[in-house]
């Protein structure tokens, strides 16, 4: 049975439940009153949490490390005014390099460092080499300009950078694991 029919099960009964403690129940009105509340929270609640069962990219960043499947990159577009993702179909790896959980797609924020990685590592795995990649936050570099204003009293202005944080992807190989040697069956 998939989760969403689950859920949809689970809603109906208790509406029906709510139903008959409102309709046939003794009880005072304050209990009927909290019931509808409490069951109103866990419906919000249950929606807030089934937003990662949709299938849509999450904006959370991968488990380090992480074996790269697959990724699409979206470039800014001023006209449309959209700032550009990086998604990453992204599997969690163990320390010694075992798949742990099954492949879930990553929203990143567009960078063009980023996306030059991420072309490389792409050609490489249509040439069928697997990657171990590694999520990282790096201390963007200030322009040398920027680095001679602030060595001469001057003051920066507030688009140089210096202390902005950038991700980056660090891919390696997948390391291949040792299989035991093939034996005969008797």
């Amino acid at each position: 049975m998939n989760i969403p029919l689950f859920l949809g099960i689970a809603y109906a009964v208790v509406a029906a439940l709510l139903l008959n403690l409102n309709l046939a129940s003794p009880w005072r009105r304050e209990i009927k009153i909290a019931a509808i509340f409490l069951v109103t929270a866990l419906y919000i609640g249950a929606y807030i949490g089934a937003q990662n069962l949709r299938g849509w990219a999450i904006a959370e960043p991968p488990a380090n490390p992480f074996k790269l499947h697959w990724a699409i990159i979206e470039e800014p577009d001023k006209a449309n005014a959209t700032p550009g993702r990086i998604y990453i179909l992204a599997q969690p790896l163990s320390a010694s390099g075992i798949l742990q959980s099954a492949p879930r797609l990553h929203a990143l924020p567009f960078s063009p460092e980023m996306a030059d990685a991420v072309e490389e590592a792409l050609e490489q795995i249509e040439g069928g080499k697997p990657f171990e990649a590694r999520l990282a936050y790096k201390k963007a570099e200030p322009p040398d300009n920027v680095k001679i204003q602030k060595r001469d009293g001057e003051s920066a202005g507030a688009d140089a950078g210096g202390d902005k944080n950038s991700l980056k992807l660090e891919f390696r190989d997948l390391p291949v694991p040792d299989l035991p040697p093939k034996g005969t069956v008797d």
